[in-house]
């Protein structure tokens, strides 16, 4: 069974902040960005448990997905439904952003 997988307005803002920055230092970053955000969009449609959860916040999973950009996200069973929160990159205080 699949499950349906929806950004926060922090994740889709994360999303687009992301893709300017990259925007900025290289012309193929961003279309790679967004790949590779589609391609864990599905992993995780499919198969929310895979990846582990996040030691500081266990409420939250979390995966790499690109460089050093980090997905968090949570998994609604009840709803079968994955939330993307935040995407962040690693080098950020991430413990201290909401």
């Amino acid at each position: 069974m699949s499950y349906t997988v929806m950004p926060s307005r922090f994740a889709k803002e994360d999303r687009k902040n992301i893709t300017v920055y990259l925007e900025q230092y290289s012309k193929t970053a961003p279309a790679r960005f967004r790949n590779e955000l589609k391609r864990y969009i599905g992993i995780l449609s499919e198969t929310p448990y895979i990846f582990s959860e996040y030691q500081a916040n266990q409420n939250y999973r979390h995966v790499v997905i690109f460089g050093s950009y980090i997905l968090f996200y949570t998994v609604n069973e009840s709803v079968k439904a994955v939330c993307i929160y935040r995407i962040l990159h690693g080098a950020q205080d991430i413990e201290n952003i909401h």
